[in-house]
């Protein structure tokens, strides 16, 4: 599979996988994914990954989400022929604390947050042009 590839070359680089990796993997699965299909692609990575580490509950499925969304806007927005080129462009997804601006602490630290995706409590998630969500 693709996406197993792009983590094992993410991960072989020995930078972690903080989330400057995960922006680039969720970065990665949208060249061939639409949003919904790279979200869970991106969340079984990020289980699996926290899983080998013994952070099971590491896994966010809203902030996973959330992530996804605000890549494939900017991707749409701001194509760029390469992840390094793309985060360039969009320096603004590296601020973690970006989510921030959907997502109040409160409800990203509620249980069903985490294990299931819920909508924002501040603001709409931008939206896609291409497909509507």
């Amino acid at each position: 599979m693709a996406e197993t590839t792009i983590l094992h070359e993410i991960l072989a680089r020995g930078k972690g996988f903080g989330h400057l990796q995960h922006l680039e993997l969720t970065w990665r699965c949208l060249e061939d994914h639409d949003p919904d299909a790279a979200s869970a692609i991106v969340a079984g990575a990020i289980s699996r990954v926290a899983a080998a580490h013994g952070a099971e509950d590491k896994y966010h499925a809203t902030i996973t989400n959330g992530w996804v969304r605000c890549v494939a806007v900017h991707r749409e927005r701001w194509p760029a022929d390469g992840f390094d080129e793309f985060i360039g462009r969009n320096p603004a997804l590296l601020d973690p604390k970006l989510l921030n601006h959907y997502f109040s602490p409160a409800l990203l630290a509620r249980d069903e947050a985490r294990s299931a995706v819920v909508g924002p409590d501040r603001r709409a998630l931008p939206a896609l042009t291409d497909s509507g969500h």
